[in-house]
Protein backbone atom coordinates (compact mmCIF):
# COMPACT_ATOMS: atom_id res chain seq x y z
CA UNK A 1 0.00 0.00 0.00
CA UNK A 2 1.47 3.49 -0.72
CA UNK A 3 1.69 6.22 1.67
CA UNK A 4 0.53 9.28 0.35
CA UNK A 5 2.51 12.41 2.10
CA UNK A 6 0.14 14.83 2.90
CA UNK A 7 0.65 18.34 1.51
CA UNK A 8 -1.37 20.07 4.38
CA UNK A 9 -0.31 23.41 5.29
CA UNK A 10 1.93 24.07 1.49
CA UNK A 11 1.23 26.55 -0.78
CA UNK A 12 1.41 26.05 -4.61
CA UNK A 13 1.36 28.51 -7.44
CA UNK A 14 0.95 27.15 -10.81
CA UNK A 15 1.71 28.75 -13.91
CA UNK A 16 -0.21 27.16 -16.56
CA UNK A 17 -1.65 28.15 -19.83
CA UNK A 18 -3.35 24.86 -20.28
CA UNK A 19 -6.39 25.97 -17.91
CA UNK A 20 -7.75 22.04 -18.17
CA UNK A 21 -4.61 20.61 -17.01
CA UNK A 22 -3.82 23.77 -14.56
CA UNK A 23 -7.43 22.85 -12.64
CA UNK A 24 -6.26 19.09 -12.57
CA UNK A 25 -3.05 19.54 -10.92
CA UNK A 26 -5.21 21.89 -8.51
CA UNK A 27 -8.00 18.99 -7.95
CA UNK A 28 -5.07 16.67 -7.46
CA UNK A 29 -2.59 18.46 -5.48
CA UNK A 30 -5.71 19.99 -3.36
CA UNK A 31 -7.09 16.58 -2.23
CA UNK A 32 -3.51 16.10 -0.57
CA UNK A 33 -4.42 19.14 1.06
CA UNK A 34 -2.18 21.52 -0.48
CA UNK A 35 -3.78 25.40 -1.18
CA UNK A 36 -3.48 25.52 -4.59
CA UNK A 37 -3.19 29.00 -6.57
CA UNK A 38 -3.69 29.38 -10.31
CA UNK A 39 -2.49 31.78 -12.42
CA UNK A 40 -2.90 31.63 -16.69
CA UNK A 41 -0.40 34.84 -17.16
CA UNK A 42 3.26 35.18 -16.85
CA UNK A 43 3.18 38.82 -15.66
CA UNK A 44 0.60 37.81 -13.10
CA UNK A 45 2.82 34.87 -11.55
CA UNK A 46 5.39 37.11 -10.06
CA UNK A 47 3.31 39.13 -8.36
CA UNK A 48 1.57 36.35 -7.18
CA UNK A 49 4.82 34.62 -6.00
CA UNK A 50 6.01 37.61 -4.45
CA UNK A 51 2.78 38.12 -2.61
CA UNK A 52 2.05 34.05 -1.28
CA UNK A 53 5.37 33.56 -0.94
CA UNK A 54 4.33 29.97 -2.19
CA UNK A 55 6.35 26.62 -0.69
CA UNK A 56 6.57 25.46 -4.47
CA UNK A 57 6.02 27.00 -8.12
CA UNK A 58 4.99 24.50 -10.80
CA UNK A 59 6.12 26.77 -14.17
CA UNK A 60 5.06 25.89 -17.83
CA UNK A 61 7.48 27.37 -19.97
CA UNK A 62 5.59 28.15 -23.10
CA UNK A 63 3.03 30.86 -21.80
CA UNK A 64 1.28 33.64 -23.76
CA UNK A 65 2.70 37.33 -24.17
CA UNK A 66 6.47 36.63 -21.21
CA UNK A 67 7.66 33.21 -21.88
CA UNK A 68 7.90 30.68 -18.28
CA UNK A 69 11.87 31.68 -18.78
CA UNK A 70 11.44 35.48 -18.14
CA UNK A 71 8.87 34.18 -15.04
CA UNK A 72 11.88 32.09 -14.02
CA UNK A 73 14.21 34.90 -14.06
CA UNK A 74 12.36 37.36 -12.33
CA UNK A 75 11.57 35.15 -9.24
CA UNK A 76 15.26 34.37 -9.67
CA UNK A 77 16.44 38.27 -9.33
CA UNK A 78 13.72 39.08 -6.23
CA UNK A 79 14.78 38.43 -2.63
CA UNK A 80 11.69 37.61 -1.46
CA UNK A 81 10.89 34.72 -4.50
CA UNK A 82 14.97 34.45 -4.95
CA UNK A 83 14.57 30.18 -2.53
CA UNK A 84 11.50 29.55 -4.00
CA UNK A 85 11.82 26.29 -5.47
CA UNK A 86 10.51 26.07 -9.34
CA UNK A 87 9.41 22.70 -10.73
CA UNK A 88 9.67 23.01 -14.28
CA UNK A 89 7.20 21.50 -16.33
CA UNK A 90 7.02 21.68 -20.19
CA UNK A 91 7.53 20.06 -23.54
CA UNK A 92 10.59 21.18 -23.59
CA UNK A 93 13.26 18.95 -24.76
CA UNK A 94 16.48 20.70 -25.23
CA UNK A 95 19.56 19.26 -22.94
CA UNK A 96 21.51 22.36 -22.75
CA UNK A 97 17.84 24.67 -22.13
CA UNK A 98 17.16 22.07 -19.37
CA UNK A 99 20.78 22.65 -17.87
CA UNK A 100 20.34 26.17 -18.31
CA UNK A 101 17.20 26.15 -16.22
CA UNK A 102 18.52 24.05 -13.37
CA UNK A 103 21.73 26.10 -12.74
CA UNK A 104 19.64 29.17 -12.30
CA UNK A 105 19.39 27.22 -8.30
CA UNK A 106 16.57 25.36 -6.63
CA UNK A 107 14.99 24.90 -10.59
CA UNK A 108 14.15 21.44 -11.07
CA UNK A 109 12.59 20.39 -14.70
CA UNK A 110 9.91 17.43 -15.00
CA UNK A 111 8.74 16.63 -19.18
CA UNK A 112 5.31 17.47 -19.43
CA UNK A 113 5.35 13.68 -21.17
CA UNK A 114 5.98 11.97 -18.16
CA UNK A 115 2.16 12.37 -16.99
CA UNK A 116 0.70 13.67 -13.43
CA UNK A 117 1.48 10.55 -11.24
CA UNK A 118 5.58 11.58 -12.00
CA UNK A 119 4.67 15.14 -11.72
CA UNK A 120 2.91 14.31 -7.96
CA UNK A 121 5.84 12.49 -6.85
CA UNK A 122 8.32 15.27 -7.97
CA UNK A 123 6.09 17.24 -5.85
CA UNK A 124 5.89 15.40 -2.99
CA UNK A 125 9.83 15.21 -3.06
CA UNK A 126 10.47 19.04 -3.22
CA UNK A 127 8.21 19.35 -0.51
CA UNK A 128 10.07 17.14 1.45
CA UNK A 129 7.93 14.36 0.88
CA UNK A 130 11.01 12.33 -0.17
CA UNK A 131 10.26 8.82 -2.58
CA UNK A 132 6.91 6.87 -1.69
CA UNK A 133 7.07 4.36 0.81
CA UNK A 134 5.46 1.00 0.23
CA UNK A 135 4.36 -1.54 3.00
CA UNK A 136 1.82 -2.19 4.85
CA UNK A 137 0.52 0.82 7.91
CA UNK A 138 2.93 -0.18 11.18
CA UNK A 139 5.52 -1.47 9.40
Amino acid sequence: MDILFSMEGKKILVVEDDRSLARLMEIMLGGRGARVVLCHAPFSAVNLARRLRPDLVILDIHLPRFSGLWVLKKLRQEEETREIPVLVSSVLSDEKRIRQLEEMGRTHFLPKSKGIGALMEKVEELLGGGPRERGRPGE
